[in-house]
Parts: structure tokens; C-alpha cells; sequence
């Protein structure tokens, strides 16, 4: 027995699983056996073996059970055990089991009175002496802090953590503090930093044979991915993890796999199978913790459901905002706000998105929502024209500049390509950006999706009119080649004389083309929509196309027409703040239009600060000095 526990303590719970398994007898082999079969993962089998050590009354087995039934996601069994067993308990033991007891209560929703079991806990292990195990209770509060919004007491809490504690014999505590503050440093945006701490994970990792952590970690590899861009990455790690994560039996990732899995399979079309990944889960809906709520409502939003996506997102929030976990509440919020939006619910909107606001402007963690806040870019140039949400939106507009405008989705089973003219010129394929070698080769696909049905002549005329004809023609069968190489020989189809083909988009390739929907805004008076998707000039690197000017300069034309339609309108019905808010955007667009620096102006005298009238007059007086 003094070799098991020997094997134990040195962190060879693969041995001590070997010697053990279908072998224990006593309490204490139980025990050891069940931490081993926990700190290896395999914790179905583990709240067996720890069972059996608590009936037998072994005392660290009795602790280890409630931490067993807390990582299978049996929030309230492991709370009402851990509290059951707390009074008997004494010294190490019952600081352990204050901590799993307030995590427990903390992941179901108790958050205040887990923080400050968990603070119990943390005082007495300060008050043993014993570094190590401080540490390990300190990651605990750490990631409860950084889950209420408070990162900078958790980034400092981490950092000590991983200054104390060990990599061997057992590296599992030092990994946990080092993937905690690796999903801070990525929230900050501070990449260089995560990337050092993910390679020192790494290598903490090599030191220990446990699928669990290994796939924990991979988990915040896959978000450093996601929120840096790298898609493809992020979508194969993600798959990496669904099939790990059902045999790993933990909750945590279950729940965390399979909400990121089902969001980006939606994200990217696969609707059906984005739902067939959620229900997945093995509990009923009536039993989803607030992340598949969440999910649910993302899911229903872009297919279009938007009662659904309300009712699941409202739940969501509710559950979020009751627990505390404000970053979460803040995501649900962004897409419960774009449901309410599309069904025309402006009251809710204001409502939803200025709490929203509020909690992002004080967490200043804007990189982590810039996914959803890209996605969601027209309830943000929404909120802009809005007087009661304006005020929360100015604080925010440098770091939002660059934010593309929201891609539709085609059905599931066709070739999506989101296509960005206006400010740039760019194809994502699969949420992901197409590089292409060829500064034509993007050109010829819009013009394709625009004006099918033309030659290769009719398009290197229009296009590249500086080019000879023989040049020309070489250069356009090079694009060609590139689009049909980089996304598919099915991208373009040819029919007609064998000369002089005309040319069209294949029949199962769906371009989403901002162009198209910034038109589609501006014909049905959504300006709020328009802005949102222009970026700027349309093919701005087409400089010497004719056909490329005039699209850019009636896109101009549209956009200035109805702004000032809206202003005339608003001024009209003495709406002064919106006319200011409408003004300022155009002048965003055209900063030199005096009669628009007037009519602002002008507007602003019936209700703007001393302050604020300054400036308007400033930026007048300017045009004529």
C-alpha cells in the first residue's frame, strides 16, 4: 500500500489506476483509485470508486466525490453532499471542501455565495503556509473574478498562481492557472502574451498524461483562433474536441464543444447540422445550462426564427444576468437586440443594447465580442442614429470603425461566398478570407455576379481598359484560372461560341455581395443598414475603369440622397437629434458639404450644450477660412 500511495503522490496515477482497478478493497484504495480515474478524466468511473471510498469513510474520498459530481455538471448533488459532510471535517480537508462546495454553488447560479465560500477557503490555506496549495485555491477565485467582470484582481490572482505552483509531480493546477490567464490575455487582446503563456502551457502539458487537460487547453487554443481570425484553425480544433469530448464524460466541455460547434456551424450556412450538434446534448432542453440557451437563440436568429431566437436569448440573458457572468449576459444581449431590431421592436432594442453597452464599455474587452459585433454591425450604425443610444455608442466608434457589414447566409448544400466592394476588395469563403495573387481577380468576380452573360473582351474592356488586347486577355485568363484554383472549378461556367464564351457563376455558387444588399437598403429606406455596409468607394484599386466609377459614384449618390431625405424629413417634424446624428454621418462620408454643416448647425441650436455648438460652428467657420 505505501508503494500505491508512494505512486500517487509522484502524479503516476496511470500506474496507480493499473495496481488498482478491479483490485481496491479498503477506503483508501478506493480513494486513491477514484482520484487517479478523476485526474486522468475518466470521471464516471471515478464518482464510483469515490462513492464507495465515501460509504467506506475515507474522508479525502467523501471530499473528492462532491468535486467528481461538480466536474459531471451535478451542480446541486455535489453542493448538498459537500455540505452534508463539511462539519466533520477539519484542517486541509475542510479548506478543500469549501472550495469545491463554493464552485458548485458558483457554477448553479449562487455566484455571491460561492465567491465567498471560496474566499473562506483561500484565507485558510494563506493562513496553512503552504504555497502550492494557496495557489490551487487561488486559480479557483481567480476564474470566478474574471467570470463576474472584475479581470484586473484575476489577472493578478493568476499571475501568482502560476509564480507558486510546480510543474511536477503534478502539473495539472499549474495548467489550470496557465489556461486561466491565457483566456485573459486573450480577451485584452494581448496576443503576443498568449501566445508565450499557450507555448509554456504546452510544455506543462508534455509533463502529464491527461487527455482531460490536454483538451481543456485546446479549448482556449481554438477561442485564441477564433478571435484572431484564423478560422480554419479554429473549426478543425473545434472538431478535434467533439471527438474527444463525449468519452472525457466532463460537462464543462461538453457544454463549451458543442455551443462553439453548433455557432459556427450556423455561422457558416450548415444550419441543419449547427441544430443536430446542439440537441446532441444528452439533457433535455428543460435542463440546458444558459450556454445551449444561448446558442439556441444565435442559432434561431440567423435562420431567420427571430419569435424563437427572442424567447431562447431572453432566457439566456435572464440566466446569465442572475448568475453574474456579465461577458456572456453581454454577447446575448448583442443578438437578443438584432432580433428585436429585425421584428421592429425599437423599445426593446434600446432597452437591451444600452445594458449591453454599459457592461462593454466598463469591461473594455471589445476584442473578445468583435466576432458578433462584425456580425451585428447594422444594430450598431442602428444605434448611432438613435438619440436615446447615441451617448453609449461614441465612446465605441474608433474601435468599431473597421467592422464589416453582416453577411446573409445561403441554404444549406451551396458554395457561400461573402464578397466585400465598398472600402475594399475582399471574398471570405466559410467565414474565412481568400487570398488571391491577382489584384483582378476579385474584380472579374463581382463583375460576373453583377453583369453575367458577358465575353472575356466585353469584361478585360470594362475592367482593365489601360491593357492591349493581348495583354489583356493573358491577364484575364490568369484571374480565371485563380478563381477557379482558389475556390473551386464549379466558381465560373462558360457557355456559348467556343471563340467568344459569355460568362456566369456556376448554378450552386451563392454570392453574398455587399453591394447588392447595400442597394437593397437604400431602396427600402434602411439608412442605418446602408451605412453600415459602406465602407467606402466601391473597388477602390479599379482606378481606371469606367464602369467602376460610375458604380462608385451611384452608390455616393444613393447614400448622400437619402441622407439628406431623412434630414429633410426630420426637420421637418422638428426632430432636431436626429437630424445632428443623421448630419454627422454624412459628414463622416463627405466632411466638406457645407449646407449639411449648416443644417446641422442649425439643428443643434434647439437643443445641443454650449460645448457641443462650438464645435459645429468650428467645423463651419473651417469651410470658409
Amino acid at each position: 500500500m505505501n508503494d500505491i500511495e508512494a505512486q500517487f503522490e509522484a502524479g503516476q496515477f496511470g500506474a496507480v489506476i493499473t495496481l488498482l482497478e478491479g483490485e481496491a478493497r479498503t477506503a483508501r484504495e478506493h480513494a486513491l483509485l477514484g482520484l487517479s480515474l478523476l485526474y486522468t478524466g475518466r470521471l464516471e468511473e471515478a464518482e464510483l470508486s469515490l462513492t464507495r471510498a465515501s460509504l467506506l469513510g475515507d474522508p479525502e474520498g467523501q471530499v473528492e466525490l462532491g468535486n467528481a459530481l461538480r466536474l459531471l455538471g451535478r451542480f446541486d448533488e455535489a453542493v448538498t453532499h459537500l455540505q452534508a459532510i463539511a462539519p466533520d471535517l477539519t484542517g486541509e480537508l475542510q479548506l478543500r471542501c469549501l472550495r469545491w462546495w463554493g464552485v458548485a454553488e458558483f457554477q448553479a447560479g449562487q455566484t455571491q455565495e460561492g465567491l465567498k465560500r471560496v474566499e473562506r477557503a483561500w484565507h485558510g490555506y494563506i493562513a496553512l503556509g503552504n504555497e502550492e496549495l494557496t495557489g490551487r485555491v487561488t486559480v479557483s477565485l481567480a476564474q470566478m473574478y474574471n467570470m463576474l467582470g472584475d479581470a484586473r484582481r484575476a489577472k493578478l490572482l493568476l499571475s501568482e498562481a502560476v509564480r507558486v505552483l510546480p510543474s511536477l509531480p503534478d502539473p495539472a493546477p499549474r495548467l489550470t492557472a496557465l489556461k486561466a490567464l491565457l483566456e485573459l490575455q486573450i480577451a485584452h487582446s494581448e496576443f503576443v502574451k498568449a501566445r508565450k503563456t499557450l507555448v509554456d502551457a504546452k510544455q506543462t502539458l508534455t509533463q502529464v498524461d491527461s487527455p482531460r487537460l490536454r483538451m481543456l487547453l485546446m479549448t482556449s487554443e481554438a477561442e485564441l483562433l477564433r478571435v484572431s481570425g484564423n478560422y480554419s484553425g479554429y473549426l478543425s480544433l473545434l472538431e478535434d474536441l467533439r471527438l474527444h469530448a463525449e468519452g472525457l464524460q466532463d460537462h464543462n466541455l461538453r457544454v463549451w464543444t458543442i455551443s462553439r460547434l453548433a455557432e459556427h456551424q450556423s455561422l457558416i450556412g450548415q444550419h441543419s447540422q449547427a441544430l443536430y450538434t446542439l440537441l446532441g446534448f444528452e439533457r433535455k432542453p428543460a435542463e440546458w445550462p444558459a450556454e445551449l440557451w444561448a446558442t439556441s437563440g444565435v442559432l434561431a436568429r440567423r435562420r431567420a426564427d427571430l419569435l424563437g431566437a427572442s424567447v431562447d436569448l431572453r432566457k439566456a440573458a435572464q440566466m446569465f444576468r442572475d448568475a453574474g457572468r456579465i461577458r456572456e449576459l453581454v454577447r446575448v444581449q448583442l443578438h437578443l437586440a438584432a432580433a428585436a431590431l429585425q421584428l421592429k421592436e425599437e423599445a426593446t432594442v434600446a432597452t437591451v443594447l444600452k445594458e449591453a453597452l454599459t457592461h462593454m464599455l466598463r469591461l473594455r474587452q471589445l476584442n473578445e465580442f468583435r466576432p458578433d459585433l462584425e456580425e451585428l454591425n447594422e444594430l450598431l450604425h442602428y444605434a448611432v442614429l438613435e438619440p436615446e443610444i447615441a451617448p453609449y455608442m461614441e465612446p465605441l466608434l474608433d474601435n468599431l470603425a473597421n467592422l464589416a457589414g453582416a453577411p446573409r447566409l445561403p441554404e444549406d448544400g451551396a458554395i457561400a461566398l461573402q464578397v466585400t466592394t465598398l472600402g475594399r476588395a475582399a471574398v471570405q469563403k466559410d467565414g474565412e478570407e481568400v487570398k488571391f495573387t491577382y489584384a483582378g481577380t476579385v474584380p472579374i468576380l463581382v463583375y460576373i455576379a453583377l453583369k453575367p452573360g458577358r465575353t472575356r473582351a466585353e469584361m478585360q474592356l470594362e475592367l482593365f481598359p489601360e491593357k492591349d488586347a493581348k495583354s489583356g486577355a493573358a491577364y484575364m485568363r490568369q484571374c480565371l484560372k485563380e478563381l477557379r484554383d482558389k475556390l473551386g472549378p464549379q466558381i465560373v461556367r462558360f457557355e456559348g461560341p467556343h471563340q467568344a464564351p459569355w460568362y456566369a457563376l456556376g448554378q450552386d455558387v451563392h454570392v453574398d455581395l455587399d453591394l447588392q444588399h447595400f442597394r437593397d437598403a437604400l431602396s427600402g429606406g434602411e439608412v442605418a443598414r446602408a451605412l453600415a455596409l459602406y465602407r467606402g468607394p466601391f473597388l477602390p484599386d479599379l482606378e481606371e475603369s469606367e464602369w467602376a466609377q460610375q458604380v462608385r459614384d451611384e452608390a455616393l449618390l444613393a447614400l448622400t440622397f437619402e441622407l439628406r431625405n431623412q434630414m429633410a424629413r426630420y426637420e421637418a417634424e422638428g426632430d432636431h437629434q436626429r437630424v445632428v446624428l443623421l448630419a454627422n454621418q454624412y459628414l463622416r462620408i463627405d466632411p466638406h458639404e457645407h449646407e449639411v454643416l449648416e443644417l446641422r448647425l442649425k439643428a443643434a441650436e434647439a437643443f445641443a450644450p454650449p460645448h457641443e455648438l462650438a464645435k459645429y460652428t468650428a467645423d463651419l467657420r473651417r469651410m470658409f477660412n
